[in-house]
């Protein structure tokens, strides 16, 4: 006998539910701040707050070989925007960077909510918010001090203000974020493909003042000096492109880590990066038009700028969250019981990314990991290949999506 739920309870249910989610999120999220309080004077924090007081004082993170890194592998933006806070006491500081990150990533996971052409309400917002407070990258951002959060919120409000019709704002906040780390930049290319060139431009134009103001001549000694380290690094840790091949180039060759053939490393992560990057431009393309896609696309880029970047770690998984949330709810709408061809795609997709997420949560799971990672971009690619061939749910979605500017 089916026994049917009345639409009332079922909501209240639901509402009940996210509201315990949301309270166990935040009674972990406090617990485990408060249990990392000693980690002001460990890594990475205390590798950040030396190169700021290094800086503050006159010094050069990049030349100086100062600490354990050896030298600064991180932008002259990221150290001269962020060197007022070596005028506080170290714990103070550390505890405005970590609350500084909580709120951008609540800001990016509003932005995202309330973007796309179909908005969440407010109960799936506090669900997706507690999921990712509870995830395993958001807790590593945490731990690490890193500022995983901080870039998801501008590539973010990049997003959100290009589908808003706000070009030199959207190229505002994509230009910070690649300021800071490099590797956001990858996510112009949604710009790009899409045909928004004012954003594009915006992008350019204040990433080249950025530049300008942090001192051209930090910038080629982050190219000599820096890079070099991250280069380092990757041979052995990260999650990327880059550091997949390296390890199997080695493993091939029967070499150790940074005594790789470099022709064959670099000849290898190319041809990937340029496979990968063709299935995101191929599907911004197709996108054009379609607010329906359009947030899947962006997803897309987003994931591609990890796959790409030179090193990534575990915290860099929260970047796959608008792949994930606009790829699973995409899938979600467009599944139709009885086209099994199309479904094949979807259940596909759907698989690959819910493993992403189950591992994030699950820590009896593997964790993230180079696969995981690009199993999510595939996974979303083919999510947007199925919807792609669907017709558009309604026809004030296309003309809901602002016009390439």
């Amino acid at each position: 006998m089916k026994v049917e739920i009345p639409a009332d309870r079922r909501r209240l249910i639901i509402r009940a539910s996210a509201v315990v989610l949301a309270i166990v999120a935040a009674v972990l999220l406090v617990q485990r701040l408060h249990a990392i309080s000693h980690r002001y004077d460990q890594f990475d924090f205390s590798v950040f707050y030396g190169w700021w007081t290094d800086y503050s004082s006159g010094g050069n993170p990049w030349t100086d070989l100062r600490g354990p890194m050896r030298g600064c592998n991180y932008t002259p933006f990221f150290i001269g925007i962020f060197s007022p806070l070596a005028r506080l006491d170290q714990k103070t500081a550390f505890w405005i960077w970590q609350t500084a990150q909580i709120v951008y990533m609540v800001t990016a996971v509003l932005l995202l909510a309330r973007g796309n052409a179909s908005p969440l309400g407010a109960v799936p917002t506090i669900i997706v918010l507690s999921l990712v407070m509870l995830s395993s990258p958001f807790m590593a951002a945490v731990v690490w001090s890193q500022i995983t959060p901080m870039l998801l919120a501008l590539i973010s409000a990049a997003w959100f203000c290009a589908r808003r019709q706000r070009p030199a704002a959207s190229g505002l906040w994509l230009a910070l974020a690649a300021l800071l780390k490099l590797y956001p930049a990858a996510v112009a290319g949604y710009f790009l493909f899409s045909g928004r060139w004012r954003a594009l431009g915006w992008t350019i134009g204040f990433f080249a003042a950025g530049v300008l103001l942090s001192n051209p001549a930090r910038w080629i000694e982050l190219v000599a000096h820096g890079l070099p380290i991250a280069y380092r690094i990757t041979g052995r840790h990260g999650l990327t492109v880059l550091s997949f091949v390296r390890t199997s180039v080695a493993h091939l060759a029967g070499t150790r880590i940074n005594a790789e053939p470099l022709l064959a490393v670099w000849g290898l992560t190319a041809l990937i990066d340029l496979v990968l990057l063709a299935i995101a431009a191929a599907a911004t393309m197709t996108a054009r038009g379609r607010a329906d896609l359009d947030d899947l696309a962006f997803g897309l880029w987003a994931a591609l700028a990890v796959l790409m970047s030179p090193l990534a770690w575990r915290q860099d998984f929260i970047l796959l969250l608008p792949a994930c949330l606009f790829g699973l709810r995409g899938a979600w709408q467009r599944f139709q019981p009885r086209e099994s061809t199309r479904n094949l795609a979807l259940l596909a997709g759907i698989a690959t990314l819910s493993y992403c997420i189950l591992s994030a949560l699950i820590k009896a799971m593997p964790g993230p990991s180079f696969p995981a990672l690009l199993a999510a971009y595939l996974g979303a690619a083919l999510i947007f290949r199925a919807r792609m061939r669907a017709e558009s749910p309604c026809v004030e979605a296309r003309s809901a999506l602002a016009q390439p500017s």
